[in-house]
């Protein structure tokens, strides 16, 4: 299913492809919105008007929608702009900026690393990143990745630690989150941490001796097929690049810039697009790659020294969406929001991709997914799942 941008962009592709016929290409285009247009209206449902909907109220450029279910793409949905001063439609290959919901890799990495004996979750950091204040001494791996670490965050306490549009080094990386005082010990409390991220992303690096983001497109992303995945660079040249916006008073700019050193830390800067989204979510459900137990892991509870179990994992959150348990998270960077939201028992999964900072993806995510399942009621039963 795709919305009227989609037939846009190729009507354009067909007729617009000189003076000579610039004319008439016109014409023709204003005609392939009309019948577009008409054919969407037709076929819109509550989620193509919920999204409509919100790209009206809040000035979204530009979104996309994906909906797998046990490793089966249901629903592709795309809706406005990937480029407002272009005017380029969004597409199933559009490169939208992970934020966030790029961490599932990283720690994905990290329990790829552990398979092969390079690494364990049990680990003292200052294994890899020696020499540590002895207050750091006694964090393990896995509380870089479910957020028990107790870091001074670079986003998350108060105010950004890094100057914006500064380059820096791994090493000055981890002098500077070294130089602020834990938060609490160490395994006592959760707190959502972005720093755990950036510091696990270098410990691939070192483990590996190569830059983890080269290490994600070799061992992640291109053995599961998701051939556009990839580190953010404003440098290169990447096919279907969507634009970051933001929202002022005036209308929507162009997002911030940020130096090549921090759009490429591994606490979320990747480029993905729906087609490298539909292969992870198919990898996860048929549990490819990487084992059972490291799957498990991307999602299951974290527990706290004391015992407490609390609810998140460390790539999603346990949540109730439409009465069932279900599993989400959200993020955010440099003029992109997105979403998952997923439903263990089914196996469904819905990613919602946005290009405005000051969106909320996770509403819609819900809603597309709560719809879905409510196609689901009725059928017959599914085989019991293999995984969540």
């Amino acid at each position: 299913m795709q919305n009227v941008g989609w037939f846009l962009y190729h009507y354009n592709n067909l007729f617009f492809r000189g003076d000579a016929v610039r004319g008439r290409g016109r014409r023709a285009a204003h005609l392939a919105v009309l019948l577009a247009g008409l054919a969407a209206a037709a076929h819109a449902d509550s989620v193509d008007k919920a999204f409509r909907a919100a790209l009206a109220r809040e000035r979204i450029p530009g979104a996309a929608l994906l909906v797998v279910r046990e490793a089966r793409v249901q629903r592709i949905s795309t809706y406005g702009l990937a480029n407002v001063e272009q005017g380029v439609p969004v597409r199933h290959d559009t490169m939208f900026q992970s934020g966030s919901l790029g961490k599932q890799f990283t720690a994905a990495a990290v329990l790829l690393l552990q398979e092969r004996g390079r690494i364990s979750l049990a680990d003292p950091i200052g294994r890899y990143l020696a020499p540590l204040p002895q207050s750091w001494e006694p964090i393990t791996v896995r509380e870089l990745l479910d957020h028990t670490a107790g870091l001074h965050d670079s986003e998350e306490d108060g105010g950004e630690i890094f100057d914006l549009r500064r380059e820096y080094t791994d090493e000055e990386i981890v002098r500077i989150a070294q130089s602020y005082p834990l938060n609490y010990p160490p395994g006592t409390l959760w707190k959502y941490s972005n720093m755990g991220y950036i510091l696990a992303g270098i410990i691939v690096t070192r483990i590996t001796g190569h830059f983890y983001g080269d290490f994600l497109v070799s061992e992640l992303f291109r053995p599961l097929g998701m051939r556009t995945a990839r580190i953010i660079s404003d440098a290169d040249i990447i096919p279907h690049r969507a634009a970051g916006y933001l929202r002022t008073a005036d209308g929507i700019r162009n997002q911030d810039f940020a130096s090549a050193a921090l759009n490429a830390t591994a606490d979320g800067s990747l480029y993905l697009s729906l087609d490298d989204w539909a292969q992870w979510i198919a990898a996860m459900d048929q549990q490819r790659l990487l084992a059972p137990a490291s799957w498990n892991a991307l999602w299951e509870r974290t527990r706290l020294s004391d015992g407490t179990l609390t609810e998140h994992g460390f790539c999603f959150d346990s949540v109730t969406i439409a009465g069932r348990a279900a599993l989400e998270f959200d993020g955010s960077w440099q003029g992109f929001r997105s979403a998952i939201a997923r439903d263990p028992e089914s196996r469904t999964t819905v990613v919602v991709l946005l290009n405005l900072a000051d969106a909320d993806p996770l509403p819609l995510a819900r809603a597309a997914l709560a719809h879905e399942l409510g196609l689901l009621r009725g059928r017959p039963a599914a085989p019991a799942p293999r995984a969540p």
